[in-house]
């Protein structure tokens, strides 16, 4: 009986959802000195969330949102980060005890903030074809 008990107690572990370990990343084209403002004020402003400590120099800001009279912490990591050539931000959002589709619609409501104010992030530089080596050898007439 005990274990039938043991291994019910383990499937159930095994179907319910986890708790804080989640996190929802997204990079964006734009540069630090662009979104992070525009970062702040989305979390402030648009989703009406208390900013609790930030600090622009490691790019992170700490704040706690109310949800159906429950508080929960959360926080958004601004990563420099450069992909082809061009410097970018990787969003870093983590809240607490809340499902992933939560800090994704977030993520979401953020970059067409992002994309308001800034318009399109600008397209990658293009890449310069390869330099042809001279052949060495007889050239033909």
């Amino acid at each position: 009986m005990r274990e039938l008990a043991a291994v019910v107690c383990a499937s159930a572990a095994l179907l319910l959802p986890a708790g804080a370990a989640a996190k929802t990343e997204r990079e964006v084209g734009y540069t630090f000195e662009q979104a992070w403002p525009t970062a702040v004020r989305h979390l402030r402003v648009d989703e009406g969330f208390t900013i609790t400590e930030k600090d622009e120099d490691v790019g992170y800001v700490v704040f706690k949102l109310e949800d159906d009279g429950r508080v929960f912490a959360g926080a958004l990591e601004l990563v420099r980060t450069e992909r082809s050539g061009r410097k970018t931000i990787r969003l870093v959002l983590t809240i607490e005890d809340r499902p992933d589709y939560m800090e994704a619609s977030v993520l979401d409501r953020m970059e067409q903030k992002l994309r308001h104010e800034h318009g399109d992030p600008p397209p990658p530089p293009e890449k310069k074809p390869p330099r042809k080596k001279p052949s060495k050898g007889k050239t033909k007439p």
